[in-house]
């Protein structure tokens, strides 16, 4: 993306940017920036300047504005029930990985008289990382019990690429960088946006203003409950400062998530 003294300039995007507007115009979802000019291999947008406010509130305006977006865009699409089955499948496998992983982890530092800082760290906090994957598992069974007769899905346009930077607010408000576009579950922007901003932002708050405006119905919270507390992978090299850097990273990860399903 280049800025310009009156637009934006982007590549041109592998979709039709025109037949997207169309779209969101006709369901009365019209925070987008002007198109000024479309060429061949590049597509231009009218420059809108972007306030300084304070982070937490555009946050909450941020995830109001998906919500909207949600909203406004959403159907129940016909589904196959093999679906269902594949997303279980591949959460279920992924989190049987991780708690070989990260138990055989425990197992081999355990033992360990003199311990680097990193593994001291990580033994001292197993249980949350254990606790984490025992409540996904368990509220996967829940999720798999609730859809599993289920043959619609709820899909929305999902903006795919949620970030504070994708959302300008001067007078109005904007939605911006639809490059990623995609119809899907709206489960899809929560868990995205989470994940790429959960240090600074309250996602539980978060969560609660967008369940005003779109209220997500059981399977898709259960969902969006296992994505947002679910451990990633870490590793351990020589680098004991990034190692160290790395398991606070992953518990502090998982302690925002959990401030999410608290009640």
């Amino acid at each position: 993306m280049v800025i310009i003294k009156d637009g934006i300039v982007k590549k041109k995007c592998k979709f039709d940017i025109y037949k997207l507007y169309n779209y969101l115009y006709s369901r009365n979802f019209n925070y987008l920036l002007e198109i000024v000019n479309y060429e061949r291999d590049e597509v231009s947008f009218k420059y809108e300047e972007d306030y300084s406010i304070d982070l937490n509130q555009k946050s909450i305006d941020l995830i109001k504005l998906v919500g909207l977006l949600h909203s406004k865009t959403s159907y129940s699409k016909d589904v196959v029930n093999i679906k269902y089955k594949e997303i279980y499948d591949k959460l279920k496998n992924n989190l049987l990985y991780m708690d070989n992983y990260y138990s055989m982890l425990f197992d081999d530092y355990i033992g360990i008289e003199y311990l680097s800082p990193s593994k001291y760290l990580f033994l001292r906090n197993y249980s949350i990382i254990d606790g984490a994957i025992k409540y996904c598992l368990k509220i996967l069974e829940e999720w798999n019990l609730d859809v599993i007769d289920k043959n619609k899905q709820r899909v929305s346009v999902v903006h795919n690429n949620l970030m504070l930077d994708h959302y300008i607010k001067n007078d109005k408000e904007y939605l911006i960088s639809f490059d990623n576009y995609i119809i899907d579950s709206p489960v899809i922007d929560l868990y995205k946006f989470f994940n790429n901003n959960w240090k600074a932002i309250n996602f539980k708050e978060l969560y609660n203003e967008y369940n005003n405006i779109n209220k997500l119905n059981k399977d898709e919270e259960l969902l969006l409950f296992i994505l947002v507390c679910m451990p990633y992978e870490i590793k351990f090299d020589n680098k004991e400062i990034d190692n160290v850097r790395n398991v606070r990273g992953l518990i502090n990860y998982l302690v925002k998530g959990f401030e999410l399903i608290k009640e």
